[in-house]
């Protein structure tokens, strides 16, 4: 009888600039190979050697399963406006824009999740019960929509990350997750950000772990713990030009990291109160010359949620952010969206003579969310299958102390109130109203939206939905429009009045 070769007995020939791959689930067939199979990963076995081949089943296999989800937004939006002079007598009156030139960029104090940017986003995720590994593809834009090819909005690979949630105690639920990904503190909404798009308190970013913890007690009370380290790949190497293509790289930004530890106290998941301490830092002699000092940016954060059931839903924040010669520290950490010194520096506290980056932000959030069809239908359940009318109210204060006197003391407020009528199974009806003042002592600097809006889908509930939506932006004579590359603020542009949207989107 013919005896088969193990790998180890091949391995024992010790052939000289030859490799035999070992036999995997990949493989199409029995042939042996001359080299490494094609789709095997072009790196040394990091583990010591103790894990399986690549491609090998699992002993477990029946355990383990492959999940998709994702989400892909896909808005036309086009701002109206008026041709203060016309050269050639067939040069309209009317001018069309996309994207519209309204105030609001994402970095920004202004922004309001009006009308968002495209947004593509595909999870693939493989595991088992116990660990799970996911991987998250990412867009901001879609190639046969460009007019031009800019390279930061074609993320790519955006998260990949590892999460274990290993049997501790019935009574403890952990849950780990290492590798490249962002967390978000103070998200306002019951399940999302909430209605102005931004977490009130921070986004910590990148390379790293997050444990969390959840103890529950007697009396429907649950502890929850968590920390968490996080860093970056790699920095701006020294020497390069800040341009289009490389997102307006910073060399003097240097390696950073960012410690942040949670705990928070609930009740029957009803209500909770918790606490946040985020501390990045910058200690990298290649971005901190003898004109530079070493940065940090904390965050320290209170937060509370009420989830009323048929009363809606509550949330009440507050974040104090403090910059200490933050000129070096990276976004790792984000704060209202303004990414790490940089963006602070950009939207809140300024630059001294010197470049100097210091300051303190304070911001405080609040959120409420009632659904009438859930209020009427208590004591039974509602399960969103019939027609229903939404409220929401929302807003955000935010002061700045800066050295730097046009920014020291600045007082910002956005608030708002939106309502949807759900009718009918394939149409809904919606209204909002967003006052946006940049400035509290500067009435200049205050505009106002008014939103109305369509929404067309498959069912009540479904996870589809094309909406036509309109907008009339009421700007002031000191409101500034990011224009350009890079985008700055710009006095003499002048903000489209009105922006129409059409946006179709889908989520699984």
């Amino acid at each position: 009888m013919k005896r088969a070769l193990t790998c180890s007995a091949l391995a024992s020939l010790a052939l000289a600039s030859v490799l035999v791959p070992c036999r995997s689930a990949l493989a199409q067939d029995d042939t042996v190979g001359l080299g490494l199979a094609p789709g095997a990963p072009q790196i040394t076995n990091v583990a010591g050697g103790i894990t399986p081949a690549f491609g090998q089943a699992s002993e477990s296999d029946q355990d383990w399963q492959f999940d998709f989800h994702g989400m892909v937004l896909l808005p036309l939006r086009v701002g109206l406006n008026s041709r203060e002079g016309t050269v050639y007598a067939d040069q309209k009156k009317t001018v069309l824009h996309t994207p519209p030139v309204v105030p609001g960029s994402f970095e920004t104090f202004e922004y309001t999740a009006i009308a968002p940017d495209p947004w593509v986003q595909l999870n693939f995720s493989y595991g088992n019960p116990t660990v799970i590994a996911t991987i998250i593809v990412a867009a901001r834009t879609i190639t046969n929509a460009d007019a031009w090819f800019n390279a930061p909005d074609h993320i790519g690979i955006n998260d990949a990350f590892f999460t274990y949630r290993p049997r501790v105690h019935e009574a403890i639920h952990v849950n780990v997750n290492l590798g490249a990904f962002a967390s978000h503190y103070g998200h306002m909404g019951e399940y999302d950000l909430g209605r102005v798009g931004t977490p009130l308190i921070a986004r910590v970013s990148g390379m790293g772990a997050t444990g969390t913890a959840i103890f529950d007690l007697e009396n429907d009370l649950q502890v929850v713990t968590e920390v968490g380290i996080q860093g970056q790949l790699t920095k701006t190497p020294v020497g390069i030009q800040p341009a289009a293509w490389n997102g307006y790289a910073d060399p003097n930004v240097g390696s950073t990291f960012a410690l942040h530890g949670h705990a928070a106290l609930g009740y029957a998941g009803k209500a909770q109160i918790g606490a946040h301490l985020i501390s990045a830092f910058a200690q990298d002699d290649r971005a901190t010359p003898t004109t530079q000092r070493d940065g940090s940016i904390s965050v320290l954060g209170l937060d509370a949620r009420l989830t009323l059931g048929r009363y809606g839903h509550l949330y009440l924040g507050y974040g104090r952010t403090t910059a200490d010669e933050a000129r070096s520290v990276s976004g790792v950490v984000r704060v209202l969206n303004a990414a790490g010194g940089a963006g602070l520096a950009d939207e809140y506290f300024g630059r001294d003579p010197d470049g100097r980056i210091n300051g303190t932000l304070n911001a405080l959030g609040a959120q409420y969310d009632l659904s009438l069809g859930n209020l009427l239908q208590y004591p039974g359940p509602f399960a969103g299958k019939s027609p229903d009318l939404v409220f929401s109210l929302f807003g955000i204060y935010a002061s700045a102390d800066s050295p730097v006197p046009e920014f020291d003391g600045v007082g910002r407020l956005k608030y708002g109130a939106e309502v949807g009528y759900s009718m009918l199974s394939w149409l809904a009806l919606g209204g909002r109203f967003d006052r946006v003042l940049n400035n509290l002592d500067d009435d200049a600097q205050t505009h106002a939206i008014w939103t109305g809006r369509a929404i067309f889908r498959s069912d009540f509930g479904s996870q589809d939905q094309v909406t036509l939506q309109y907008s009339n932006y009421q700007s002031g004579s000191g409101v500034a429009v990011k224009d350009g590359q890079p985008p700055l603020r710009d006095p003499s542009v002048d903000p489209d009045n009105h922006v129409v949207s059409l946006m179709a989107s889908m989520w699984w």
